[in-house]
C-alpha cells in the first residue's frame, strides 16, 4: 500500500500541528509493514518533517505555494492529479483543519485539530472564518475517515461538520519523550538565563503571542494582580512567535506596571524549550480554547506543576495532573497561581502527579492507532 501524506498547514514546525506531524513521521517509519509513504513537502521543510532514514520519500514543492489563495486552488486542482500520477491507495492529510480537497482518486483520512475560531469570537478574519464556518465543514464530511486529537473536538465535529461519531477517532497527543523529561533545575536556569535573559523564579507560558484566543491579556493582568500585592517575585516569561494581533498583547504588557517582570522570548527552538519547562516554578495555560493543548503535557512531563484553562480539552488532558481555573475570570486565575507558588507542598504533589499522567500518553501508541486508521480507510474503499 502507497501512502500519500501532506505537510501543508504545518507552520514548518512553529505549531502544535508540526508536532504532530514530525512525531507521526517519525514513528510512521518504524511502524510500516508492507506499506510505502511519500510526503508532500516544501524544500525548506523538508528537513523538519521528513525522518532522515530512507523509508518515507519527499516529494518537494516551492515556497511559492505558500500564498493561501494559491495554496488553496493547488489542494483542488493540482493535489488530485498528484495523487493519481503517485498512485496513491490512500491520502493522509495530518492538518485537515486547514487544508482538504474536494475530491481526489483514492480514499483520504484526515486529522481535524479543532474548531477553535468558532469558540473564539474574533479570533480570525472574515475571510478565513467564512472558509472555516463554511468551507471546511462539507469537505470534513467528504473524508473517508477523520481523526482527531481529543473527545472536546470530536463534539465539535460532529456538531459543525455533520460527520457521524462512527465515522470519527480519537488519537490523543504525546509529549516527545525524548525531548521532554525532568531536568535539573539549576543547570536549566543557568543555559536560559545566559540564552534569554530569564530570572528566576519565574511562571512560564508556551504559545504564539495571538490575541484573544491564547488569552495573554488576561494573564497580564493576573500577573499584575499578583506583583501589585508583592506576593510573588516571579517574573513572567513568555514564550513564541508573534502572530496575530500580537501587539495588544505586547501593550498590555508595557501598560500593567510590571513590564520590567514580563519576558518576551519570541520564537523559541524546540532544544531550548525542555530548559524553559524545567527552570520554571510553575507553568501556566490560560488558553481560551484548546483542540489538544500539548504544552500542558510537554510541562507535565518534565515535572513541572500546571495550571491551566478548564474549557475545551485542557481538563480531558491534564487530569488530576493540574489545577484548572476559568480563563476568563482574571482574580481566580491569579489566586490559582499564587496558591501554587506559595505552598511548596503543592508545588512537589502537582509535579509529581503530572508526570505520572503524562505517562499515559505516548506517540507509539497514537501512531499506531492512527495507521490503522489509514489502513482501514484503503480497505474500505476498495
Amino acid at each position: 500500500m502507497k501512502i500519500g501524506i501532506t505537510t501543508f498547514g504545518g507552520d514548518g514546525g512553529k505549531s502544535g500541528i508540526s508536532q504532530y506531524i514530525i512525531n507521526l513521521l517519525r514513528e510512521f517509519s518504524s511502524l510500516m509493514s508492507g506499506e510505502s509513504g511519500e510526503v508532500l513537502v516544501y524544500e525548506e521543510e523538508k528537513n523538519i518533517f521528513v525522518p532522515d532514514n530512507g523509508d518515507i520519500l519527499p516529494l518537494c514543492f516551492d515556497y511559492r505555494l505558500r500564498s493561501p489563495i494559491l495554496n488553496l486552488a493547488w489542494h483542488q486542482v493540482a493535489l488530485p492529479r498528484w495523487c493519481r500520477k503517485r498512485k496513491y491507495d490512500v491520502l493522509f492529510l495530518p492538518a485537515g483543519n486547514r487544508r482538504l480537497p474536494l475530491s481526489v482518486p483514492c480514499p483520504t483520512v484526515g486529522t481535524v485539530h479543532d474548531f477553535s475560531s468558532l469558540h473564539v469570537e474574533g479570533k480570525y478574519d472574515p475571510a478565513r472564518m467564512f472558509y472555516i464556518s463554511r468551507v471546511l465543514p462539507p469537505l470534513i464530511r467528504r473524508l473517508t475517515r477523520v481523526i482527531t486529537v481529543s473527545e472536546s473536538s470530536k463534539r465539535d465535529i460532529v456538531e459543525h461538520a455533520g460527520v457521524p461519531e462512527e465515522r470519527i477517532t480519537v488519537t490523543p497527543l504525546a509529549a516527545d519523550s525524548q525531548l521532554y523529561f525532568p531536568r535539573d533545575k539549576e543547570n536549566a536556569t543557568s543555559r536560559i538565563r545566559a540564552r534569554y535573559g530569564v530570572q528566576p523564579p519565574y511562571i512560564f507560558y508556551l504559545s504564539r503571542i495571538e490575541h484573544p484566543g491564547k488569552n495573554h491579556v488576561r494573564l497580564i493582568r493576573a500577573f499584575a494582580r499578583l506583583k501589585a500585592t508583592r506576593t510573588v517575585p516571579h517574573q513572567l516569561v513568555l514564550a513564541g512567535s508573534d502572530w496575530l494581533r500580537a501587539d495588544e498583547v505586547h501593550r498590555a504588557a508595557a501598560d500593567s506596571g510590571c513590564a520590567a517582570e514580563i519576558l518576551f522570548t519570541g520564537f523559541t527552538p524546540a532544544e531550548d524549550l525542555p530548559d524553559l519547562y524545567c527552570g520554571a516554578d510553575l507553568f501556566v495555560f490560560p488558553s481560551l480554547y484548546e483542540g489538544f493543548g500539548l504544552p500542558v503535557l510537554e510541562a507535565m512531563s518534565c515535572g513541572v506543576p500546571v495550571a491551566c484553562s478548564n474549557l475545551s480539552s485542557m481538563p480531558e488532558v491534564a487530569g488530576d495532573g493540574g489545577l484548572l481555573f476559568d480563563p476568563y475570570d482574571e482574580e481566580a486565575m491569579a489566586e490559582t497561581i499564587r496558591s501554587v507558588l506559595m505552598d511548596a507542598t503543592l508545588q512537589k504533589h502537582y509535579a509529581r502527579r503530572g508526570l505520572e499522567r503524562s505517562k499515559e500518553f505516548s506517540w507509539s501508541r497514537t501512531a499506531v492507532r492512527t495507521l490503522e486508521v489509514i489502513r482501514a480507510a484503503a480497505e474500505e474503499y476498495h
